[in-house]
C-alpha cells in the first residue's frame, strides 16, 4: 500500500495548488458545521470552531462524520476528481482501527458501496492532508467483493451517491478527539488543448431560463466534462460540467437543481462544433433587470455604469483569471446576449435601448481587447410590453450597424404559462440558434 499512499500525498499538494473556486463542494467550516453530523458513535454532538469541525469518542464504535446533501446525488463530475480534506486525532497510538473513507451509490447494479484505507496519522493533535483520487487508479475496494471497484462501477456510484463518510476512529477512549477541516471535492482537472474556446452568456430571465429539464428528453440532465461553466451568479463560481442548475431566476427558486438557460444546447453544440477542444462558458444572467439602469455603461444619470455591467465585468475577470493562473491559454469567441424585455415596458427606457446596447457592446469589446468579438443577441418575443417592438427594433438595428453582431429571431418560440418566458423544448431550441451564428462565423 505504500505506493498509493505515497500518491495520496502527492494529490494533496495538487489539491492546495488548485483554484478556489474549482470544486463541486467545499466546507471550510467558517460559520457553522455546513450540514455534517455524527454517526456510528452514539450520535455524539459536532463541535464547531472556527475553520474545523470535531467530536469526542463517547462510544466503543466508530467514529466517522457524514457528509451533507450538497456532496450526494450525481457528482459525476467528480469522476477522475479529488475529494480532500485534513484529518486530526488526539490519540497517541493509532490502532487498532484503519482511517478510511467509504461512498455509496444507488447504481444498475444495486447499491454500491467503495472505501479505501487512509495513511495513519504519524502524531496526535496535527493535521494532515488527504487528496483522493476519485477514479480506478487507486484500489478504492468494492465493499462485500473482496475485489477493487472497477472504472464502471466507480462511475456508476459518482452518478447517484447517497452517502460519504470519513471514518477516524482509533480507540476506544471517552477523551479521544476527532477533527476535520477544509474539505473539498473537486471535478476532473480541465486539461489545456492549445487554447480554449470561451463563451460569455448574459443577460436577464430568458438567459438565466425559467425551464424545467424533467420536462424534455433526459439526455439535457446528463453532465458534459467537455464544456466547463463558470456560472457568475453562485455564492462560489467556479468551474464545473455543464448541467442544469444554473438559472438563478425567480421562477426556479422552487427547484434550482433541475433549472437550466440556453446553454444546455449552446454547449452541446459546441462540444460537437469543437470535438477536440474544451469549451468554457462564462453566464451570469440576472432576470428582471434593465439596460437603462443595471447594464448601462458609464453616461450621466449613472456615471459609475450600472451595478450588472460592473458585476459582469467581475465574475468574468474572475474566471479568465482562474484560467490563466491554471496555465491555460484561451480564445473568447463569442458574447451571447438575451435581454430587453424590462426595457420594453417602459417608453423612457425602450427610447434608449439603441443608444445604450451599442454602447455597451463597445465596452464589452473594449473590456475583452477584442475590437471585433462576435456579439450575438436574441430578439426579444412581444409578449405585450407597451413597448416591445421599440426595443425588437432597436435589437436590429445594432446588428444591422455594427460589424460582427448578429441577431436570432425568437418569435415561433412556444412560451410557459405566463407568456413572457420560452417553454423547455424552446429553451433548448434558443441554444441551438445562438450556436447556428456561431458556426456560420468566418
Amino acid at each position: 500500500m505504500r505506493s498509493v499512499y505515497r500518491r495520496m500525498v502527492l494529490w494533496a499538494v495538487v489539491a492546495v495548488c488548485s483554484p478556489a473556486g474549482a470544486q463541486i463542494a467545499v466546507s471550510d467550516f467558517a460559520n457553522d458545521a455546513d450540514g455534517w453530523v455524527t454517526v456510528a458513535n452514539k450520535h455524539a454532538p459536532v463541535i464547531h470552531e472556527t475553520g474545523m469541525i470535531s467530536q469526542f469518542d463517547i462510544h466503543y464504535g466508530l467514529m466517522a462524520f457524514k457528509a451533507p446533501s450538497k456532496y450526494k446525488g450525481n457528482i459525476s463530475a467528480a469522476y477522475q476528481g479529488t475529494f480532500s480534506f485534513e484529518m486530526m486525532t488526539s490519540a497517541p497510538i493509532y490502532a487498532p482501527s484503519t482511517p478510511k473513507v467509504r461512498i455509496s451509490g444507488d447504481t444498475p447494479m444495486g447499491s454500491l458501496t467503495i472505501k479505501i484505507p487512509l495513511q495513519t496519522p504519524a502524531q496526535p493533535g496535527v493535521f494532515y492532508a488527504y487528496s483522493l483520487p476519485l477514479d480506478e487508479s487507486v484500489p478504492w475496494r468494492l465493499v462485500g467483493h473482496k475485489r477493487n471497484a472497477t472504472a464502471e462501477e466507480i462511475q456508476a456510484i459518482l452518478a447517484d451517491v447517497t452517502d460519504i463518510r470519513i471514518v477516524g476512529d482509533t480507540l476506544s477512549a471517552t477523551d479521544e478527539m476527532f477533527a476535520l477541516r477544509n474539505v473539498r471535492l473537486d471535478p476532473k482537472p480541465v486539461e489545456p488543448t492549445g487554447g480554449l474556446k470561451v463563451f460569455i452568456m448574459a443577460g436577464q430571465s430568458n438567459m438565466a431560463g425559467c425551464d424545467d429539464v424533467r420536462n424534455v428528453d433526459p439526455m439535457w440532465s446528463s453532465a458534459l466534462d467537455q464544456v466547463q461553466m463558470y456560472w457568475g451568479n453562485d455564492l462560489n463560481p467556479g468551474f464545473t460540467a455543464l448541467q442544469t442548475g444554473t438559472s438563478g431566476a425567480s421562477c426556479s427558486s422552487d427547484a434550482p437543481a433541475f433549472y437550466y438557460g440556453p446553454e444546455l444546447s449552446f454547449g452541446s453544440d459546441m462540444s460537437m462544433l469543437y470535438p477536440d477542444e474544451q469549451i468554457i462558458i462564462i453566464k451570469f444572467a440576472v432576470g428582471g433587470t434593465d439596460m437603462f439602469s443595471q447594464w448601462t455603461t458609464p453616461w450621466r444619470l449613472y456615471p459609475d455604469g450600472g451595478p450588472l455591467w460592473n458585476e459582469l465585468q467581475v465574475q468574468v475577470s474572475s474566471a479568465l483569471n482562474e484560467l490563466t493562473a491554471m496555465g491555460y491559454e484561451y480564445d473568447i469567441k463569442g458574447f451571447l446576449w438575451m435581454q430587453g424585455e424590462s426595457d420594453a415596458d417602459k417608453r423612457y427606457r425602450a427610447r434608449y435601448y439603441e443608444r445604450n446596447l451599442s454602447r455597451f457592446i463597445a465596452s464589452m469589446r473594449l473590456f475583452t481587447g477584442l475590437p471585433n468579438m462576435p456579439f450575438i443577441l436574441g430578439r426579444i418575443h412581444d409578449a405585450g410590453q407597451p413597448h416591445a417592438q421599440m426595443v425588437r427594433d432597436a435589437q436590429v438595428n445594432v446588428a444591422m450597424n455594427l460589424p460582427n453582431v448578429y441577431w436570432i429571431d425568437t418569435d415561433d418560440l412556444g412560451m410557459l404559462p405566463d407568456g413572457i418566458h420560452y417553454d423547455e423544448p424552446s429553451m433548448i431550441e434558443l441554444g441551438h440558434r445562438f450556436a447556428d451564428i456561431v458556426q456560420a462565423l468566418p
